[in-house]
C-alpha cells in the first residue's frame, strides 16, 4: 500500500488579513493609552522641576533672608542677569555659579556688556549646556537657541511672576504694588509694539529683592513661578516662539532703572493661561510678542492649563478657565484680597 503523507495546512490569505486587522485594532486601542501614560510621566517630571525650583528659592531665602532679585541691571553696561543665576548653587550647579561669580562685580555675575546674551563673558560657560530643571519634558520648544554671537543658550521653560495688571491704561486698580507705578514698556524692539505694561506686585521683581514678610497675602496664596513652555500663535495661526528670547541668563538693561525697559525671564499677568495660544494673540494682544512680550503671561502644552509654584513651595495646576481676577490676585503678593481655591 502506498503511504500518503499528510499535507501541512497553511493560513489562507483571508485568515492573514483578519489577524493583521485584529493587530491593527489592538494597536489603535493601545496607542492613546501609551501616549497618555507618557504624557503623565512628562507632567510628573515637570511638577518635580517646580518642586526643585521651590526648594531652591526657599534655600536661597534661608541663606540671605531674601529671595533673589528677579532681574538685575548691569553695573558696567549691557544686560544684567536673571534670578536663575542666583539659584544655581541650590540646584546642584555650584561649580557653574562659581565660574560666573569669579569674574567679579564689573565683568561677570552682575554685568560685563551683553554678558547674558553670550557675546563676551558668560556665554561660553553655558554654550550648549542644558539644565534639566529648566526644561519641561512636554514642551515642543527647542531647549537651545542662538542668543547672540552664534552661541546656543538654553531657553528656560519657566518664568518668574512680577505681578498683574488690570487694563490697557495702567489705571490703579488694586493689582499693582504701591511701591512703584506700573509703566508701559517703552523700550520694546523688533516686532514688539509699545503696549506692554510692567507691574511690581509679584514676588520676583526688577532690581529689588523681597522676603517672606513682604508676602502679606500669605505664601499659599501667591504664585511665584509658572510656565512658558509652548508656542504662541500669530494672526495667521503660525507658531511663534515667544519664550525668553535671549536665554535663561538674561535680565534687564542698564540703560534704565525704571520699568520701561524690557525684562527677560519675568512676566506680568494680563491675560488668562494659554491666551497666547489662540490664533491672533501674538501681534494682536497688547504686550504679547517676541523679544520679549511683557504680558506673554503663562502657557504650556499641558491639556487645560499650566503648572505654577506657590510661595509655600507647593505646586498647583492652574486651569486655563480660571477666573482672571483670581489669577491676578494670585500673582499679587499684597492686594489684601481673599483668594478662593485655585
Amino acid at each position: 500500500m502506498a503511504l500518503h503523507r499528510g499535507r501541512k495546512q497553511g493560513f489562507t490569505l483571508i485568515e492573514l488579513l483578519v489577524v493583521i486587522a485584529i493587530i491593527a485594532i489592538l494597536i489603535a486601542l493601545l496607542l492613546p493609552a501609551v501616549q497618555q501614560a507618557r504624557e503623565a510621566a512628562r507632567r510628573t517630571q515637570c511638577r518635580n522641576n517646580f518642586k526643585q525650583i521651590g526648594l531652591a528659592l526657599h534655600n536661597y531665602h534661608d541663606n540671605f533672608n531674601a529671595f533673589p532679585i528677579g532681574v538685575t541691571t548691569s553695573t558696567s553696561g549691557g544686560w544684567g542677569h536673571s534670578f536663575w543665576i542666583g539659584l544655581l548653587p541650590y540646584v546642584d550647579q555650584a561649580p557653574l555659579f562659581n565660574q560666573f561669580a569669579s569674574y567679579g562685580a564689573s565683568t561677570g555675575y552682575t554685568g560685563g556688556g551683553a554678558t547674558s546674551t553670550g557675546q563676551t563673558i558668560n556665554g561660553p560657560l553655558v554654550r550648549g549646556l542644558t539644565l534639566p530643571f529648566l526644561a519641561c519634558p512636554s514642551s515642543p520648544l527647542p531647549n537651545l537657541k542662538d542668543t547672540g554671537a552664534g552661541i546656543q543658550t538654553q531657553i528656560a521653560h519657566y518664568v518668574g511672576i512680577s505681578g498683574a495688571v488690570d487694563d490697557a491704561t495702567g489705571t490703579t486698580n488694586g493689582f499693582f504694588n504701591s511701591t512703584a507705578t506700573p509703566q508701559f514698556n517703552s523700550s520694546n524692539c523688533c516686532s514688539c509694539t509699545v503696549q506692554g505694561i510692567h507691574a511690581r506686585g509679584g514676588t520676583l521683581l526688577a532690581n529689588r529683592s523681597l522676603n517672606f514678610k513682604d508676602l502679606t497675602d500669605g505664601t499659599s496664596n501667591i504664585m511665584m513661578v509658572s510656565e512658558q513652555s509652548d508656542y504662541g500663535l500669530n494672526t495667521t495661526g503660525q507658531q511663534i516662539q515667544i519664550t525668553n528670547n535671549h536665554g535663561f541668563m538674561m535680565g534687564t538693561s542698564s540703560l534704565s532703572q525704571t520699568e520701561a525697559e524690557r525684562h527677560f525671564n519675568l512676566t506680568t499677568i494680563r491675560y488668562s493661561p494659554n491666551a497666547v495660544k489662540r490664533t491672533g494673540a501674538v501681534g494682536g494682544l497688547p504686550g504679547v510678542c517676541n523679544n520679549d512680550g511683557v504680558n506673554n503671561g503663562v502657557f504650556s502644552p499641558h491639556t487645560g492649563g499650566v503648572h505654577a509654584l506657590v510661595g509655600d513651595g507647593t505646586v498647583r495646576f492652574i486651569s486655563e478657565n480660571i477666573d482672571l481676577t483670581i489669577l491676578k490676585r494670585v500673582a499679587t503678593r499684597n492686594d489684601g484680597q481673599t483668594v478662593s481655591d485655585f
